[in-house]
């Protein structure tokens, strides 16, 4: 795997981590916001987007019609 496969890949499942921990609101994410701060807005922000990936396309790695 090529390292910017794997960065995606390590991005992906910490997406699904915060997820699975239930920070689906406005609210929690901002919470997220603030904790991840030490990492750089952009490193942030990135994550967030990838949070938004994996929220479309849970039915794929939760399993189930609904998701």
């Amino acid at each position: 795997m090529s390292d910017q496969a794997n960065r995606q890949h390590m991005l992906a499942c910490e997406a699904r981590y915060w997820l699975r921990r239930g920070i689906t609101t406005p609210e929690k994410v901002a919470e997220l916001r603030e904790t991840l701060k030490r990492r750089g807005e952009s490193a942030v922000e990135q994550l967030i987007a990838e949070m938004r990936r994996q929220w479309l396309a849970r039915t794929e790695w939760i399993g189930g019609e609904d998701g």
